[in-house]
């Protein structure tokens, strides 16, 4: 006698297992998409904190050049002296001009070497370049950078020096970090709103030096992630200026959880 198989039972035995299944996926997928929405939103407030963060840091930067075109003679006179190129105080702005109130906040440089400078009133602005100096002078001023003229009198006579390549950047600036940093210590939470991070998230941030030598140049590090709990990280390379002018490369680091 022929021997018939049951087709229909093992059917109804595969669909049976198809739908336990596809409904073993669908409650995998409930429990593991809130967690994957949460993680993905942190990953932005990471972005968003990080950006905020840098943008918190910069100022302007103003960038000139002076031609000294001959040599300083005598060889015994060691400065120039930039005559009318500051502003007297509540002057409004002018190309090719600096506000008197930027008196301690000039840098002067030549390749890799950097003047001293003196200041005895708006009409006469005295830079110490050494005898027999001849060439471009870059200046740039910032409210960020902090310099301390040197107390004394030139003995340069007066000449106007041509001046060009005015420029206008955003950089980043030590001074506008370590502020941040302070405000990171001093209110916390004031910092959060001023940085508009959304509530229920916290946040630490670090600035390294270029070979991320421990400690970090600034460390805000007041809160400690519970045990547990997802932290996100996000390391930026930055070039900044630091107080003095100086180009500086680093890192900022950000925590959030």
């Amino acid at each position: 006698m022929k021997k018939i198989n049951n087709k229909r039972g093992s059917h109804v035995g595969f669909m049976v297992s198809f739908v336990i299944f596809i409904t073993f996926l669908v409650f995998l997928y409930t429990i593991i998409q809130p967690v994957t929405v949460r993680e993905k939103g942190k990953e932005y407030v990471l972005d968003y904190i990080n950006l905020n963060l840098i943008e918190s840091s910069t100022g302007e930067l103003t960038t000139m050049v002076v031609n000294v075109l001959d040599p300083i003679s005598p060889p015994s006179k060691t400065c120039i002296n930039l005559q009318g190129i500051l502003l007297d105080e509540g002057d409004p702005s002018e190309e090719g001009k600096i506000p008197f109130e930027m008196m301690n906040h000039l840098s002067f440089t030549s390749e890799d070497q950097e003047f001293t400078y003196y200041a005895q009133n708006s009409n006469n602005l005295y830079v110490d370049v050494g005898s027999e100096f001849s060439g471009i002078i870059t200046l740039t001023y910032s409210e960020e950078i902090i310099k301390f003229p040197y107390e004394g009198e030139g003995d340069c006579d007066p000449h106007s020096y041509p001046t060009g390549y005015i420029k206008i950047s955003v950089e980043l600036f030590e001074s506008n970090m370590l502020e941040l940093n302070e405000s990171y210590y001093l209110d916390y939470e004031a910092l959060k709103t001023e940085l508009a991070i959304p509530k229920g998230t916290e946040f630490n941030f670090y600035i390294y030096d270029s070979q991320r030598n421990e400690p970090p140049i600034i460390s805000a590090e007041n809160n400690v992630p519970p045990e547990g709990i997802s932290i996100f990280v996000q390391e930026t390379p930055i070039q900044y200026l630091n107080e003095e002018g100086n180009t500086m490369f680093g890192f900022l680091k950000v925590e959030v959880w």
